[in-house]
């Protein structure tokens, strides 16, 4: 699937790097971590939403999780999630 193509995807993995750059933000003023609000902002922001929506999001909560697993930091101001998306979909295809 070429991210392009589908704009709800793109919507969704975008909308996943806000939450991702929110709940840093929130982490780095709060000094509180809760693991329960990815659970909660999917709940109840992102599973009525359409089905191309909802996978685009978790895609993005994905590709960042196995990136800073590999431990490399995340700069989420800089961080093009579609490109790296579409490059692993690209990938995925061959």
């Amino acid at each position: 699937m070429n991210v392009d193509d589908n704009l709800l995807y793109a919507q969704g993995a975008l909308a996943a790097k806000e939450y991702l750059h929110k709940t840093r933000m929130n982490m780095k003023v709060h000094r509180l971590f809760e693991p329960h609000t990815l659970r909660f902002h999917y709940e109840f922001h992102v599973k009525n939403k359409a089905l191309e929506y909802q996978a685009g999001f978790m895609d993005a909560i994905g590709a960042f999780m196995l990136t800073a697993l590999d431990g490399v930091g995340v700069d989420l101001f800089r961080w093009e999630v579609l490109q790296v998306l579409d490059r692993a979909n690209r990938n995925n295809n061959k």
